[in-house]
């Protein structure tokens, strides 16, 4: 059963970056998921660092550097510090990053309005023990990963 269970997670991600492949062709589809959500996350903090980035995207500090790298070697954003506090580090979209931000939120929109319509045929307590079994899940995905991260 377990194993089923982890086969249908992974037929589920494949299935869904196929689907956003198709969907979203152009600029999205040269850029990774997590590539697109630093980009919404920037669009849409605001005044978004490092560690904000981090804790938004679930993910290291080192996994943000890496995909921050990216985005501002191909334009999408800019670092700046304030003028009162030149330590930290703050991310803003440049107008490429900010075509391709409302690119992804149309996408999104897309995505969002086609799976609650699939979502809402489900009747209402399986959608419960769909949620509390993926609430667990990712609470224990969460842990790993700031294991992972020490």
């Amino acid at each position: 059963m377990e194993r089923e269970m982890l086969r249908q997670f992974m037929q589920l991600y494949n299935n869904q970056d196929v689907l956003s492949n198709l969907i979203n062709s152009g600029l999205n589809s040269r850029y990774s998921n997590s590539e697109l959500h630093c980009i919404e996350a920037i669009g849409k903090l605001e005044r978004p660092n490092g560690v904000q980035l981090a804790t938004l995207l679930s993910m290291t500090r080192g996994a943000v550097t890496k995909l921050a790298k990216r985005l501002l070697q191909d334009g999408l954003i800019e670092r700046y510090a304030l003028s009162d506090n030149k330590k930290e580090i703050y991310y803003r979209l440049t107008a490429i990053g900010e075509a391709l931000f409302k690119e992804h939120e149309v996408a999104h929109t897309k995505w969002e309005e086609r799976d609650i319509a699939f979502l809402s045929s489900v009747p209402i307590k399986e959608q419960q023990v769909v949620l509390e079994f993926l609430q667990k899940f990712n609470n224990y995905l969460q842990a790993k990963i700031q294991e992972e991260s020490l």
